[in-house]
């Protein structure tokens, strides 16, 4: 069983427009309204894959009543946390005319001290321990910038292994304490520290120190249309690279990562083989609509087309 824990939810806005207007009103028809979030996304994908998952997150006002609701339709299986500030409302907004897509993200909503330690405590408590736990979005404003790294801290505590999709300070505090699995875009690189050139082989030394620091047992690297990075401690360096495909959407790219990769290694596949379909199933999902990896079928094609090489 694998826990997810999403700290900035929201409920995504799905909207088309003919053409937008820069000085005038850009008239829009709304398409439909998803669950959104990292680890909600990540929970939906993973059961969609046959993983029992339970969604933990924070969740208040209107909004908030409507994520739940799309939740309980969706079959999704969830702790909410309640709250008193109003969830997040995201917007994806297409454009008919050139294809272009707007991608509108706002911060999570404000929480107070009882409620964000109320989250933590959802976690420590929930029962039967699950295997994983999959930490994924931005942490709101309001909660300290440790609360992602105490909570890995009372996961060593309990030997519940921790896979780590996040950014900024957050991250670093995270990454100090140790985890199992990160995900890292080459902004997160440079924020931790990395000032070299974009190759793979550049890249490398880097991530190996990183892992000798003891920040996870397996760090992955995402380089846009380049694929991705995997570095691993057992010595493991591998770069895959997905097949050219027609980007729809960005949105639940990187969550479609995480979620599947997560998928293989609990599975009990091979790292090398569980990076791969990490990184086939982002590029399945940038060619689709919505947030969600729905397609199996694609996603395999995808896949096949996947080149590995290693460093």
């Amino acid at each position: 069983m694998i826990l997810t824990l999403t700290m900035s939810p929201a409920v995504d806005m799905f909207a088309v427009t003919e053409q937008f207007f820069h000085d005038s009103k850009t008239r829009c028809q709304i398409t439909r309204h998803l669950p959104g979030g990292g680890g909600i996304n990540v929970a939906r994908n993973l059961r969609r894959m046959g993983i029992s998952t339970t969604a933990v997150f924070p969740a208040g006002g209107f909004h908030g009543e409507l994520l739940s609701k799309l939740l309980e339709e969706d079959g999704q299986s969830c702790l909410r946390v309640s709250v008193t500030h109003e969830t997040t409302q995201n917007i994806v907004l297409d454009e008919k005319a050139t294809g272009l897509a707007l991608h509108l993200v706002f911060p999570g909503a404000r929480l107070e001290k009882d409620e964000w330690l109320a989250c933590q405590k959802a976690i420590r408590d929930f029962s039967p321990q699950p295997q994983l736990l999959v930490i994924s979005g931005s942490l709101p404003p309001s909660v300290p910038d440790s609360f992602f790294a105490e909570l890995v801290e009372q996961c060593h505590e309990r030997n519940l292994r921790v896979v780590l999709d996040t950014s900024g300070n957050p991250l670093r505090l995270a990454l100090a304490k140790g985890v199992h699995l990160v995900k890292l875009n080459r902004e997160d690189f440079s924020a931790l520290g990395y000032d070299g050139g974009e190759s793979p082989a550049e890249r490398l030394p880097a991530l190996k120190t990183m892992l000798a620091e003891g920040m996870a047992d397996h760090m992955v690297l995402t380089l846009g249309p380049n694929g991705a990075m995997l570095a691993s401690r057992d010595g493991l360096h591998l770069h895959a690279r997905p097949p050219s495909v027609e980007v729809v959407s960005h949105a639940g790219a990187g969550d479609a990562f995480v979620s599947v990769m997560t998928c293989k290694l609990y599975q009990g596949q091979p790292v090398r083989e569980a990076f791969a379909y990490g990184v086939a199933a982002a590029a399945a999902a940038i060619s689709t609509p919505g947030n969600q990896l729905e397609d199996m079928d694609w996603l395999e094609q995808v896949r096949e087309g996947t080149v590995i090489t290693e460093h």
